[in-house]
């Protein structure tokens, strides 16, 4: 299963992914098809799904593999926490994604648990525009 599908089943499907990102579910379904998640998108389906940007575009955040993985149960002892609701409330996370997680596995390396574990994580980048035209300023003309 690839990054993209881990965030569609995440989200509960194509179309609440869609919904989640504000876009069109035929946006979604094209980036499915052609195995390539537009780089803008990919902090949106992070926050969305709790799939990391690491796996979503590699090519641009880097691999998640270059990152040190910590399980779960690593960083509930770590935190000193005994339970998936006090992880996340911790974490500002949802309690269903943070008990998705497999006790013995990885966590996902979304930003707050970066930021808890110490790791520089990248500013994300401003709203891409798609309009060539934004950081044009010009007169506006009355016939």
């Amino acid at each position: 299963m690839d990054a993209l599908d881990k965030a569609v089943k995440a989200a509960g499907g194509v179309t609440s992914l869609a919904i989640a990102l504000g876009v069109r579910q035929s946006a979604v379904s094209n980036w499915k098809s052609r195995s390539r998640i537009p780089a803008a998108q990919a902090l949106g389906i992070e926050r969305a799904t709790g799939v990391s940007r690491h796996e979503l575009c590699p090519e641009i955040f880097g691999a998640a593999a270059d990152l040190a993985p910590v399980t779960k149960q690593q960083l509930l002892d770590k935190l000193g926490l005994s339970s998936d609701a006090h992880l996340a409330k911790v974490l500002g996370l949802p309690v269903d994604q943070v008990a998705a997680w497999p006790i013995t596995g990885a966590v996902p390396a979304v930003p707050q648990v970066l930021q808890l574990l110490g790791i520089a994580s990248q500013a994300p980048a401003g709203p891409v525009s798609t309009d060539p035209d934004a950081d044009r300023i010009g007169p506006v003309d009355t016939a």
